[in-house]
């Protein structure tokens, strides 16, 4: 099996042919750069594991260890430090990382699966973009989701254009691109970008099963094969997009960075909260 991991949990369920990982950071539940080189580890042994059919695999699932948030995001932190430094080099390797992440789960690790993200708590900024990567979305009706970087005059610069312009109606994605917006999950489901929605009665696996219980997986499996083929999305054009974000890093203006400054106060009275 999936040996153990610092940031992450795994388990396999043979009765489903499912397999669940969970974020399971300490400290701010973001995307740090050390969760996103051990995530390149995960997703090489993922991709190993169930390259056979010693384990048959049909759902790979991504959820939170972390009850009230799924994701915060980016690692405000590390960003300020490194905009304030001109580290030009660290912020490109962090978001390349980033981009290496997303689009692993944009192609399913390589394997011939459906991804489904588990919301069951907030997901901000870069952990939005993680759930936008997964070809399906099921999520509790009390998360969040928002796109705050306009907040300190940024843009999301791993996957929510290219993810967010292929999966909804584009005044839709323009609107949460350029709002900055808190959304509900049953906002989001209207929009078509949330597949399903559960309440806090159902436990996290449960909503799993309820969704895939009333979906044939040959067909869900072949109607995102054929999304994909329509609208492909090429590993460039996320770098390319990535670039322009470090760009615009290297361009914040001193109120800018106090902004984001202010919006890591608040990750951190976060964190406080969930310990």
């Amino acid at each position: 099996m999936i040996k153990t991991y610092k940031n992450f949990e795994v388990a396999y369920y043979p009765e489903y042919e499912m397999m669940f990982w969970k974020i399971a950071t300490t400290g701010i539940p973001n995307f740090s750069i050390e969760v996103l080189k051990e995530f390149q580890d995960l997703s090489k042994d993922i991709h190993i594991m169930f390259s056979d059919n010693k384990y048959p695999l049909k759902y790979l699932v991504s959820a939170s260890s972390h009850k009230e948030v799924y994701n915060m995001g980016g690692d405000l932190p590390f960003f300020y430090k490194n905009i304030q430094e001109n580290n030009r080099d660290a912020l490109t390797e962090y978001a390349n990382l980033c981009i290496d992440a997303v689009y692993n789960i944009q192609n399913t690790f390589g394997l011939p699966v459906l991804s489904i993200a588990l919301v069951n708590g907030n997901a901000y900024g870069g952990g939005f973009e993680c759930v936008m990567a997964h070809d399906i979305i099921v999520a509790n009706e009390e998360a969040r989701f928002c796109l705050p970087e306009n907040k300190f005059h940024l843009f999301p610069g791993m996957g929510a254009y290219s993810f967010l312009c292929r999966k909804i109606s584009l005044s839709s994605a323009m609107e949460i691109l350029y709002s900055g917006d808190v959304y509900k999950a049953k906002e989001l489901k209207q929009k078509g970008l949330i597949n399903m929605t559960f309440d806090d009665n159902c436990s996290e696996i449960d909503a799993v099963i309820n969704y895939i219980s009333k979906n044939s997986f040959n067909f869900i499996y072949n109607h995102y094969k054929c999304i994909k083929k329509i609208f492909p999305l090429q590993k460039k054009e996320l770098y390319d997009i990535t670039s322009m974000w470090v760009e615009a890093c290297m361009n914040m203006e001193k109120e800018s960075l106090r902004r984001m400054e202010l919006i890591i106060k608040a990750q951190l009275r976060k964190e406080k909260q969930l310990k």
